[in-house]
């Protein structure tokens, strides 16, 4: 329910997972095994993750800028760094062997590259307004 905010939050520099795991019960365990905080808009799985004891995040809007306005207010740095691939969150590369770019990053499992183009100016315009609030 939060895939273009985790993608958001991969390109500020975060990993996250998205889970295939659509049961609340095997959610709060991935979430355990693997050391996550739960970022949800399921108020009811926000209840299960504090009575279970694991850190959650309840997300109220559903707007992405507000949504990452949210995620600012618990801490999280709304600058682009590009670390992990918004698509399958593997870590990013600096590619060297493109000469058209400058700094181009590549995905070390899907192969997408990621440069810095128009659409990043537009994100960062997106961040900073956010930041500014």
């Amino acid at each position: 329910m939060l895939m273009r905010l985790g993608r958001w939050l991969r390109l500020v520099g975060m990993n996250v997972a998205n889970p295939e795991e659509v049961d609340d019960l095997a959610l709060l365990n991935k979430a355990r095994r693997e050391n996550r905080i739960l970022i949800t808009r399921d108020k009811n799985l926000f209840e299960a993750c504090k009575s279970s004891g694991l850190e959650g995040i309840l997300i109220r809007s559903s707007d992405i800028e507000n949504q990452l306005a949210e995620m600012a207010r618990f801490g999280i740095i709304l600058k682009i760094q590009p670390k992990r691939c918004t698509i399958c969150n593997a870590p990013l590369r600096m590619n060297h062997d493109r000469s058209d770019q400058k700094e181009v990053w590549r995905c070390q499992e899907c192969g997408k590259d990621y440069w810095k183009g128009t659409h990043w100016q537009r994100m960062e315009e997106m961040l900073e307004k956010i930041r500014s609030q």
